[in-house]
Order: C-alpha cells, then sequence, then structure tokens
C-alpha cells in the first residue's frame, strides 16, 4: 500500500547518506537553509517533508524556525558535505551543503500553489535537476516494466562468480539507459552510483539462494567475490550506499558481534577475516565506515556511550570527523528527555505475549492501535485524515490513541512524528512486531485494532473504506 512518493522518500532517504567524503577529514561545522517568501505565499508555508542525511545517518527530520511571515530557516551539525530534500506542495527538490556554508531559497508564489523557487548555493546542477533525480530512482530502483531490459525472466546462480557476471551484465545495460534519459554529468554520475549500489544490495539479498548449504565458509567467499576491489564504495555520494554497509552489520550469517562488548579493535579484526585482501586499495577506510555505522545504530532509542566507549572511539578512529559526531550525537542523547509517551519494550523474545504487555498499561481504556510505518506514504497521509476524529475525542479520558511501528522505521523520523502527533507510541523491535502480526494475521499497513475497556479485540482490520468514519463508528460502538 505503498505510495510511489513514499516509496521516493524511503530511497531519497538513503541518498541523503553516504556523500563523497571531503578532502579535509576535520571537515564538520553548521550549515543552514534559509527560505524566503515573496509574492503571494500562504499564511502557513506547507512543507511536507524537510530532511538531511550524511554519510553516518539518513532521513534526519530538520525543524523548520519561522522568524516572520516570509522567513524560516533551519540549521544542523553537518560532517564533511550533506544532502538536504523538502516536499513543498508535493513537489521535490535536494541538494547538497558544505559544512559552514548557507543554502537560501527564494520561493516566489504566484498564489498558494503555484511558486518558483531560485536556489542561492553551491550545488545548482543537482538542485535544478531535481526531478530528473526522481526518474533515475523510478527507473533503476524499483521495477519498471516499460523499459526493463536487463532483467532475465528466469536465473539460477550457480555461485557468486556466476551472480557477479549477471550483476555486471545487468549494469552495463541500465548505464546504457541512463544515457538515453540524460547527458548531465552530474546525474550521469549520481546514477551510475544507484544502479552499482542496487546491484550489490540485490546480491547480498539474494546469497543464500546460491548454495543449498550456504555455510559460513561459502558465505565468506560470496563476500569476498562480490566486494572485490569495492572499497571505493566509501567515496560514493549515493546513500543507497549505506544499505551495503548495514547489510554487513546485520547478516545473521556473518553474526559479527556486538560493537559495545568487544570494542572496535576486535570488531575491524573480525571485519578482516570476511574481507580478506579482496577490498584493495582503501580497505581502511572501509572498515571504519562500517565501525561508526555500527556505533551510530547502537544510538538509536537515546542511548549513550559510556566514558571507556568514548575513550575507544577517541582512539580508534583515523577520521577525526567520526569521532566529533560519535561523541557529540551520545552528549545530545544524554541531555534531551524522552517523551513519557514515548515506549520501548524491556524484552526481545518472540515467544512473550507483545501485545498483551502493551495493552495492560491502559486498563479500562477504550485502545485504538494504528500500525503505521515512516516509509508508508499511506499511514503518513491517514494521520491528516484521523485528525478529526482525535480532536473530537482529545478531551475523553476513556480513548487512547497508540501508534505501533518497528525498526524497520527510520528512527530519527519516527521520533519526530512522535513530537508531532498526540498519543502513545510503541518502537518494537522486529520480533515483537512480527509476533503482533502472526498472532492477529497483520499482513499489510495501515492496519487499525480497536480493544474495548475489557480488554478484547473487537475491530481488526487493514485499512478501512471510509476511514474517518469507520473508525468512529468503532469506538461509538464500545463506549
Amino acid at each position: 500500500m505503498k505510495s510511489f512518493i513514499s516509496r521516493l522518500l524511503l530511497v531519497f532517504s538513503f541518498f541523503c547518506s553516504n556523500l563523497a567524503l571531503a578532502k579535509n577529514q576535520d571537515n564538520i561545522g553548521y550549515s543552514s537553509i534559509i527560505l524566503h517568501l515573496k509574492g503571494d505565499y500562504p499564511k502557513v508555508l506547507n512543507i511536507a517533508s524537510f530532511a538531511y542525511g550524511n554519510i553516518l545517518e539518513t532521513d534526519y527530520p530538520l525543524k523548520i524556525n519561522k522568524i516572520n511571515d516570509s522567513t524560516y530557516y533551519a540549521s544542523f551539525l553537518n560532517l564533511q558535505m550533506s544532502n538536504y530534500y523538502l516536499v513543498l506542495n508535493k513537489e521535490y527538490f535536494t541538494s547538497y551543503i558544505e559544512p559552514n556554508q548557507n543554502d537560501t531559497l527564494e520561493v516566489t508564489f504566484a498564489d498558494e500553489n503555484n511558486f518558483e523557487i531560485d536556489y542561492k548555493g553551491k550545488y545548482k546542477d543537482l538542485f535544478y535537476n531535481s526531478n530528473k533525480f526522481v526518474e533515475i530512482i523510478k527507473n533503476y530502483y524499483f521495477i519498471n516494466s516499460d523499459i526493463d531490459t536487463w532483467t532475465r525472466e528466469t536465473f539460477d546462480c550457480e555461485d557468486a562468480d556466476d551472480l557477479k557476471n549477471y550483476i555486471i551484465e545487468k549494469s552495463q545495460k541500465q548505464n546504457k539507459h541512463l544515457r538515453t534519459i540524460t547527458d548531465n554529468p552530474t546525474m550521469i554520475s549520481i546514477g551510475a552510483e544507484v544502479i552499482e549500489a542496487k546491484e550489490i544490495r540485490y546480491a547480498l539479498q539474494n546469497s543464500r539462494s546460491l548454495s543449498k548449504n550456504n555455510t559460513h565458509d561459502t558465505h565468506i567467499e560470496f563476500y569476498q567475490t562480490i566486494f572485490k576491489n569495492k572499497a571505493e564504495l566509501v567515496d560514493y555520494k549515493y546513500p543507497g550506499t549505506k544499505q551495503v554497509f548495514l547489510h554487513i552489520i546485520k547478516d545473521s550469517v556473518l553474526n559479527l558481534p556486538d560493537i559495545l562488548q568487544i570494542g572496535p579493535y576486535q570488531y575491524e579484526n573480525r571485519l578482516k577475516t570476511i574481507f580478506g585482501e579482496s577490498l584493495g586499495q582503501g580497505a581502511q577506510k572501509f572498515y571504519e565506515r562500517v565501525i561508526a555505522l555500527a556505533y551510530i545504530q547502537k544510538l538509536d532509542g537515546g542511548n549513550t556511550f559510556t566514558a571507556e566507549q568514548k575513550f575507544d572511539i577517541l582512539n580508534f578512529f583515523n577520521n577525526n570527523i567520526y569521532k566529533t559526531y560519535l561523541i557529540n550525537k551520545s552528549n545530545l542523547n544524554s541531555t534531551t528527555p524522552i517523551s513519557n509517551s514515548i515506549h520501548y519494550l524491556p524484552f526481545d523474545n518472540e515467544n512473550e505475549d507483545v501485545l498483551g504487555a502493551i495493552i495492560s498499561k491502559y486498563k479500562n481504556k477504550v485502545i485504538l492501535i494504528d500500525y503505521w510505518a515512516t516509509w508508508c506514504g499511506p499511514c503518513i497521509q491517514s494521520f491528516e485524515t484521523m485528525q478529526p476524529l482525535k480532536e473530537k475525542y482529545k478531551d475523553n479520558q476513556d480513548i487512547v490513541f497508540l501508534y505501533l511501528t518497528d525498526e524497520s522505521s527510520e528512527y530519527n523520523r519516527w521520533k519526530d512524528f512522535t513530537e508531532k502527533l498526540a498519543g502513545e507510541h510503541y518502537y518494537l523491535t522486529k520480533k515483537q512486531l512480527k509476533r503482533i502480526n502472526t498472532e492477529h494475521n497483520i499482513n499489510a499497513i495501515p492496519h487499525y485494532m480497536l480493544i474495548d475497556k475489557n480488554g478484547e479485540i473487537k475491530f481488526n482490520e487493514t485499512f478501512p473504506t471510509n476511514l474517518n468514519t469507520t473508525i468512529n463508528n468503532w469506538i461509538d460502538s464500545v463506549l
């Protein structure tokens, strides 16, 4: 049930995260984006999405600050180079920005719905080709049967070399097609990286089908084949590359240990046993990127590093921006209070009664549960549809609006929604949500469940028609 624009924003959140490294590894500082409104501009600026990303994090929401009716700005700590995007009246814009730089967007409105943007920044080529980026993602990241001449209808991989040759074949055909839709060097460069990162991810996702007896040793051989001379991925601008690094961290066959338990040096040694000499020049930078991402994952949920863990970070990394950013992020988490409406369950056991543990906190209440995700366009659109209903019952202490998602939702984007959506919010592990889905036959989202004051599930339905009216009738029937 995901709309293309929601899927595009998910992919672009990847695009926001893996930009080329600056020559100066200490290049870090605050950047800002200023919006000046002109003409017949609306009283309320409708920015549906506004976020940035860097080499360690994706889709980090930007807080828009209003200076006056015609001036807005956002600022953030920028390491090496970041990428930002915004969706204004359903139109999509993107650009790069360097540390200690300011971009200005002069938005001239003919009326509330029609406008033109004059971009004042360094990366004009990308900004004014934002729609071309959308086309590249549509053609090469998602299946587009109208133009796809590179995917074989049937393909059985015999071994890693066979799969790698198939990836090379597909990439060559896609790069040839790329030059038929644009002759812009910037977009060709971005498109080529989109294609390669996507195909490497395809290989990683299909690695287990290579052998009926895919042992740890055959898996290692596969990695060394696919990643031969691929240390250069560290320098790619396309942030989908980040997903390649994350796949390494999360691959259950590789079974990499917890970075906080063994520290960066032993973690690096484990990476070296996996890749051997396959990565080529720049292997050390590759390992540092993986380890930095392993650390940043540990800060989700508002966690912080101990003094010993900070000591390890400060002494291990050659890249100083990793040190600065990781320590700064940990310190920021330690000073940010966690809202009383945000919850994490204290177990990760698929056999626990997950839903029971949640609803037990709201005895003698009517509970409306909204199953959603940050990547689900219809889920997010439904928030607005449901707003009048929430306004109707906002003073009724017998009703709880409860939102459930899991780790597939980008944490920072989820946190941003919790600050905007009144209600109770749970960020579950994948095992926890899978347990609920299996027990209650939930196969798609957005999904809604109504629980009465006795703790019984009265309604359980995926994306009901006439959503607001249907949910209102559900609630009235149990009050």
